[in-house]
């Protein structure tokens, strides 16, 4: 079984095996060695500073650093509790290997690492330090960071890479139908052979170019599907892999959709920062000003969803519009192949969530049925269109509407089942908890006790 810890510093000592009182002790040899005096042996403070109630104090912080090998520079520049980031091998390796060729193998081999554990439910980076690695991926892309010839052992040719690239789409369109849960296992071994192979392989740099912008890719969906499950540390870890890839391929594309599934986690999170989300599109967008229409209107639309979530309705309608105007100019000619999912329908489908997030459940219905008239295909996408579906069933209930409510929850519950997906399970959860109050309501009742 899986143990979770919010703060990394439980996670820490979950990794020593100490207690809180012995930890203490361990904090406080070092707070003597560095002069600072005794500190006072308490199990409550520990528990304080897992819990967000306290952060330690400058001296503490010093000595706990000095315990993990934390330099203090790393100290001084990122706040509590953040830098206790940088103790964990695994996670230090995808924040600090150089953003090249070398560094993006040695940063797919810690994410593989930590996605099997995946002992921390908490998120390796949040606010400026998640911000910085937008920034440094930026600039990998503005250094001209393509990859150079290998000196591997294993020629790689063409042919093989249309099939690593053919099986990478089958995994993401058997993701829409299954949901995550059933794929993880699946999508982690075609991850490790892409990063064995990028280690490994001789090829050259059109070849080179391809095998890293796959291995990009294939990050991406195993972050996207540890995502689904509600495995944000390992999901984060993945996401930037993928990033340090995109760079090494020199696919500015192909990192701005990376940065877009990573807003979707710091926006969708507990605890989780908007304006986190907000930052990264911006800089998905910033790099991507001659990217095609498609490509452009999905990262508008992921901006106008972002700023739903800070409350900002007029840069939120603003991005919704800039995202139908530009897919309405494209052809599809030349999308990336991760692009096929993108429709008019999805876009309205963003705006109703946006609109519902907004508290405008009127305007939310509007657009859920534009995204129908738009013939937003639940055809082979059996968890996102569950997941509408019960924020239709959340509009209609906010109305007032219980019956409506319940029949368009009832089309989820239909939906869902088949599907292994955290997400529009617990989004029904939540919808559940919210018809309670109206349970004396027969079209309530009755879908309660279906749900059960």
């Amino acid at each position: 079984m899986r143990t979770e810890h919010r703060h990394p510093l439980a996670a820490l000592r979950a990794e020593m095996g100490v207690t809180a009182e012995q930890y203490l002790v361990l904090v406080d040899r070092e707070h003597q060695r560095l002069g600072y005096g005794a500190m006072a042996i308490r199990r409550e403070k520990v528990i304080r500073w897992e819990s967000g109630a306290n952060a330690p104090d400058a001296a503490a912080q010093h000595a706990i650093a000095e315990l993990h090998g934390v330099p203090i520079a790393t100290v001084k520049q990122v706040r509590w509790p953040d830098w206790l980031r940088h103790a964990f091998h695994d996670d230090h390796a995808v924040l600090h290997s150089p953003w090249t060729p070398a560094g993006t193998v040695v940063s797919t081999a810690a994410a593989a690492q930590g996605g099997s554990m995946d002992r921390r439910a908490f998120l390796i980076a949040s606010g400026g330090l998640l911000t910085s690695i937008g920034t440094e991926w930026s600039g990998a892309l503005d250094a001209d960071a393509s990859t150079q010839a290998s000196t591997g052992r294993r020629p790689l040719t063409a042919a093989t890479l249309d099939r690593l690239e053919q099986r990478l789409d089958d995994l993401r369109r058997l993701d829409d139908s299954l949901g995550g849960g059933e794929l993880r296992q699946l999508a982690t071994a075609e991850f490790t052979l892409l990063s064995r192979l990028a280690d490994d392989a001789l090829y050259g740099d059109a070849i080179g170019q391809r095998l890293f912008s796959a291995l990009a890719e294939s990050a991406r969906i195993c972050g996207w599907l540890h995502f689904d499950a509600g495995r944000h540390s390992a999901a984060q870890s993945y996401y930037i892999s993928a990033l340090r890839a995109s760079a090494s391929a020199g696919d500015a594309a192909c990192g701005a959709n990376v940065l877009a599934f990573m807003a979707i986690q710091a926006y969708s999170v507990p605890g989780g920062n908007p304006q986190d989300a907000v930052n990264l599109v911006r800089t998905a967008q910033q790099q991507t000003r001659r990217a095609t229409p498609t490509v452009r209107a999905m990262l508008h639309m992921r901006a106008g969803r972002a700023l739903s979530k800070t409350g900002d309705r007029i840069g939120c309608a603003r991005e919704l519009e800039a995202a139908r105007s530009a897919y309405e100019s494209g052809s599809g000619d030349g999308d990336p192949p991760w692009a096929y999912w993108m429709s008019a329908g999805e876009i309205e489908m963003i705006a109703a969530s946006s609109a519902l997030e907004l508290d405008d459940p009127r305007q939310a219905l509007e657009y859920f049925a534009a995204a129908r008239e738009s013939a937003y295909a639940s055809d082979g996408y059996a968890r996102d269109n569950a997941l509408y579906l019960v924020r239709s069933a959340e509009a209609h209930l906010r109305l007032g509407d219980v019956d409506a409510a319940c029949a368009v929850a009832g089309e989820a519950l239909d939906q869902i089942d088949g599907v292994d997906s955290a997400r529009p399970s617990g989004a029904l959860a939540d919808f559940t908890l919210q018809l309670r109050p109206y349970g004396s309501a027969r079209s309530a009742h009755e879908f309660l006790a279906r749900a059960g």
